[in-house]
């Protein structure tokens, strides 16, 4: 009889006990579910005391519903906040939107069941969203690196396995140009070469280009331009910086055969024959120069500039041919090196005139033909 007197004494103690924890879980259950009328009815500041006690609670701190309210709670107070321009909401916590990514995180951790997925999915969508223009404000305010953090937790938001949606190039770009002004060259090498692969835009090159010469890797930079241009089908403004790039590192050779290879793919483009007559011209050959800039004449009739430059040929031959006659002794033979030379400044001035009649008030060539007027004698034009 002893025996089971104390087995039932026992049992009802066990029953008052798990009574007890039930009440005690719906208490701390009911609490938990009473946070999401706080955050409806907008009360942020109650709604913050009562999640952070649930999260620190140890009944409390490992159910998924926990942390998915406080995420809730700041995303909404943050989103109102800056809807309505109330600092004190979009502030309810320091780097707010960031606590409400950490906490839905958390929330699926805890979430064995996969529960939550389909109620969090539409959520990350919003707060990408949030992020992005978060990273878009700092980024105006020239905050590079806050804009870089805002916009690669974005991505991540986007890469997380809940979401199904398209890569953003878009953001990557923001992304890649909040590395590249923050000085980033790692991070914006990355997120420029995952454009490239996708032939998102020219300037994605140009910005990689520039990164590797930051980093003084004239040869990843070289390199860099040679495929793009065939990635963006001759793109004018690569081809030009190629160009460029090969001059300034005395590969002139390579720089013109860069710029007839342009020019055969896109035979209508006068500024390949035209850069082509530029390098000609800086390496003092003149007559190839011409030959070039005649070529672009033909195909850009209205730019001025090709009609001066050629002037300016012509005008540079007859001066190096004066300079070698005053090395001969011969008289008949230096009388036909100056004749020689009046030809070419004759020249010049048929060209020069040529650019002065699109361009009257160009002062410039103005000047190259009254200087070539007094050279040839020429009084009537003046």
């Amino acid at each position: 009889m002893k025996m089971v007197g104390v087995s039932m004494n026992r049992f009802i103690i066990i029953a008052i006990i798990f009574t007890g924890c039930v009440n005690i879980l719906q208490a701390q259950r009911s609490k938990v579910v009473s946070l999401f009328q706080l955050i409806e009815t907008a009360k942020y500041d109650e709604a913050k005391t009562a999640i952070e006690e649930a999260a620190e609670a140890e009944k409390t701190a490992d159910w998924a519903v926990t942390w998915y309210a406080r995420g809730l709670l700041c995303q909404t107070a943050y989103e109102k906040g800056i809807e309505k321009n109330n600092k004190k909401h979009y502030e309810l916590y320091p780097d707010q939107l960031y606590v409400a990514y950490d906490s839905y995180e958390k929330a699926l951790e805890l979430d064995s069941r996969g529960r939550m997925e389909k109620q969090l999915a539409p959520l990350y969508v919003l707060l990408a969203n949030d992020f992005q223009q978060l990273g878009e404000k700092q980024f105006r305010d020239k905050q590079y690196k806050e804009a870089l953090r805002a916009f690669e937790q974005a991505l991540q938001i986007n890469w997380s396995p809940i979401l199904t949606v398209e890569i953003d190039t878009n953001l990557i770009y923001n992304t890649a140009l909040a590395a590249y002004e923050g000085g980033e060259w790692e991070k914006a090498i990355d997120y420029l070469s995952q454009l490239n692969q996708h032939k998102y835009d020219p300037n994605v090159s140009h910005l990689l280009f520039t990164v590797h010469l930051e980093r003084e890797d004239t040869a990843s930079a070289v390199e860099l331009l040679i495929e793009d241009i065939e990635r963006y089908e001759e793109n004018e403004d690569l081809v030009m910086l190629l160009v460029d790039m090969l001059f300034q590192t005395n590969d002139t050779e390579k720089a013109l055969a860069t710029l007839d290879t342009a020019s055969a793919r896109d035979p209508s483009n006068y500024i390949f024959p035209y850069t082509k007559g530029l390098i000609y011209q800086k390496t003092e050959q003149y007559r190839k120069a011409i030959t070039a800039y005649k070529r672009s004449a033909e195909l850009a009739p209205e730019e001025i500039e090709i009609y001066t430059n050629i002037g300016t040929c012509y005008y540079n031959l007859g001066v190096d041919i004066q300079e070698h006659a005053r090395t001969i002794t011969n008289n008949r033979i230096f009388l036909d090196e100056q004749a020689k030379a009046e030809a070419e400044f004759a020249l010049s001035v048929e060209w020069l005139e040529k650019a002065l009649d699109k361009d009257p008030d160009n002062q410039l060539v103005i000047e190259k033909l009254h200087t070539l007027y007094n050279v040839l004698e020429i009084t009537n034009k003046h």
